[in-house]
């Protein structure tokens, strides 16, 4: 009998086989294989079948949604903007006290702190400055002729249409592909008025930029602001709240009640069902009046536990793994002690705001600025020096540690000193100048030849 159509022999199979190993052989040839195990052949090492399936693009509405409605993202988007605003900075030099003042007035910290969090959240935002030059806002900013900035509005990237934008698009000038005029919605008593600014009059917040090789597949606003923070981190806040999810409803069925019923087969069969429904109702009636079931002969009630073992762990995992995604660690984004090898979370907190003041300085220093050199030129005096003030707190040990080491540093440098006097290297009167310290009229012997 012949073989049918289209089968093969044993050894074809055979040779086959051994041609497609050779062949994924030598596609993995630059990783670890071993046939006999079947790593890094295709047919037989399920890893090599594991691959990234692609990202969800995060809508306006979603983003908005999730900001309002889950505190986690909430927490997530506005811990960052917190921390890179939370000890502000200080003014030296030129008109640091008027400027003070001026951002006090004017509520900077408070407005920067919004842009941050809209830019995190929609990818993007503005900060519109209120600068009096007699000109409308769609006019270039004279800073020769700023009177007075009277307001600082912040407006999110969801209000404004980047197709009604200008953008320039002569390769020579140096705002070449930046928009220079915007096209913004303001809402004044829910009325909605559009605008245009000149980009002199406003300060935009960017996020992190898309890929190139994906600026094809997203929105025109994303290609121009940038990526939501919430988007590389969607799938891990979806696995630990599904996971949340379904622990609340095993806590719903955390008890299971089970009635052993004599001859419920019986009245099943038989349209006895609305019997069986009352002596259930009649169980349950006496167990919450007495606290106890009242049963008849051949009658059982027991009850069985849902298993709760390996879930706080799993939820840890799930934890430390957004933890991870975020650059955030577990005490600041859920407020809770550290675990493991790091008792005190120390390092973390630190390196965290390494990650902050990097941020502080990338995308906060140049727009502090640029209102910074605005107001000097309204109030006509010398932009002061801005620097951000350190993130880290230090305990009340830590300070009286510092305290004792400037003490222990001061008394060293204080007997070096009276050692150099001793030998006669230095004189008094040279260091308590060195010090500022008041210095006497120390009589000198006169000269030969002077008058007494």
């Amino acid at each position: 009998m012949g073989r049918p159509k289209g089968a093969l022999n044993k050894a074809t199979l055979e040779k086959m086989e051994r041609k497609d190993s050779i062949t994924l052989d030598k596609v993995s040839m630059d990783g670890w294989s071993n046939f006999m195990a079947g790593i890094g052949n295709m047919r037989k090492d399920k890893t090599q079948h594991t691959m990234y399936a692609g990202y969800t693009p995060l809508d306006d509405q979603t983003l908005a949604e999730i900001y309002a409605g889950e505190g986690l993202a909430n927490r997530i988007i506005s811990s960052v903007a917190d921390d890179m605003t939370r000890e502000w900075g200080t003014l030296e030099g030129g008109g640091a006290e008027v400027i003070e003042q001026e951002l006090i007035r004017l509520e900077a910290e408070s407005k920067y702190n919004e842009a941050l969090k809209w830019q995190r959240l929609f990818g993007g935002s503005l900060l519109m400055i209120g600068a009096m030059d007699g000109q409308k806002p769609d006019k270039p900013l004279n800073l020769a002729k700023v009177r007075k900035v009277e307001y600082l509005k912040v407006i999110a990237r969801t209000d404004i249409p980047i197709g009604e934008c200008v953008f320039e698009t002569n390769p020579e000038s140096p705002d070449f592909g930046k928009i220079v005029l915007y096209k913004v919605n303001m809402y004044v008593k829910d009325k909605q008025i559009p605008m245009l600014i000149h980009h002199s009059r406003v300060i935009p917040f960017y996020n992190d930029p898309i890929p190139p090789y994906l600026r094809g597949q997203v929105d025109s606003h994303v290609k121009h602001w940038g990526l939501s923070s919430l988007q590389p981190i969607y799938e891990s806040i979806r696995d630990l709240g599904g996971i949340n999810q379904s622990v609340a409803n095993i806590l719903y069925e955390f008890i299971i009640g089970k009635i052993k019923v004599e001859r419920l087969g019986e009245m099943l069969a038989s349209g006895k069902e609305g019997l069986l429904t009352k002596r259930m109702e009649l169980i349950n009636a006496t167990k919450s009046t007495i606290n106890a079931v009242i049963l008849g002969e051949n009658e059982e009630y027991t009850r069985d536990y849902a298993s709760l073992a390996g879930l706080p762990e799993m939820i840890d995992r799930f934890m430390l793994q957004l933890s991870g995604s975020t650059g955030i660690p577990v005490t600041r984004l859920f407020g809770r002690a550290p675990a493991g090898l790091n008792a005190t979370g120390e390092n973390d907190l630190r390196n965290y705001y390494d990650i902050i003041e990097a941020n502080q300085r990338n995308r906060l220093f140049t727009p502090i600025n640029t209102l910074i050199g605005i107001l000097s030129a309204a109030n006509n005096v010398k932009p002061p020096k801005f620097t951000f003030n350190s993130l880290y707190q230090m305990t009340e040990l830590e300070y009286a540690e510092k305290a004792k080491l400037e003490a222990e540093t001061e008394k060293i440098k204080a007997e070096t000193e009276h050692v150099y006097v001793t030998m006669g290297t230095r004189e008094s009167s040279e260091i308590r100048k060195e010090k500022g310290w008041a210095v006497e009229d120390i009589p000198t012997e006169p000269e030969e030849g002077d008058d007494e």
